[in-house]
């Protein structure tokens, strides 16, 4: 069986915190940052190596960037963050279209209090990753 993947996007303020808690939490996925300033940066590089300004390792990765942007994976789970971290939200989206939006409150920073902030998160997760229900 292949790493369960994750993928996440967003503007929320709550994205750093969980991606740095999940992969704590998911420690055999690969995640992958979906977010608009890293999608920029990767198009970025992209044109650098169609404009030849890169050395050829930097055109190679560019080509390897080009073809990941035209041909995305097909993520296990994707979360969407939107909010502040008072009042954040959090969307899970399964592969197979179930989706769940939590509001996400933390009480705290430390590594309980972001465990528990994001407990339905997780547990959201964890489902995706067990693929659908057999009834």
């Amino acid at each position: 069986m292949s790493k369960p993947s994750i993928a996440i996007t967003g503007d929320g303020q709550l994205f750093s915190m969980w991606i740095t808690h999940g992969m704590k939490r998911f420690p055999m996925a690969t995640f992958y940052d979906q977010s608009a300033a890293v999608t920029a940066f990767r198009e970025a590089e992209v044109e650098l190596g169609r404009r030849g300004l890169l050395d050829p390792a930097g055109q190679a990765a560019a080509r390897r960037t080009a073809e990941n942007l035209a041909n995305p994976p097909d993520f296990d789970v994707t979360l969407t963050f939107k909010g502040p971290v008072q009042n954040g939200t959090v969307t899970v989206r399964c592969k197979d279209g179930r989706e769940k939006t939590f509001d996400v409150r933390l009480t705290g920073i430390d590594d309980r209090s972001i465990s528990q902030g994001f407990h339905n998160v997780d547990s959201a997760v964890s489902l995706c990753l067990a693929g659908p229900r057999i009834v």
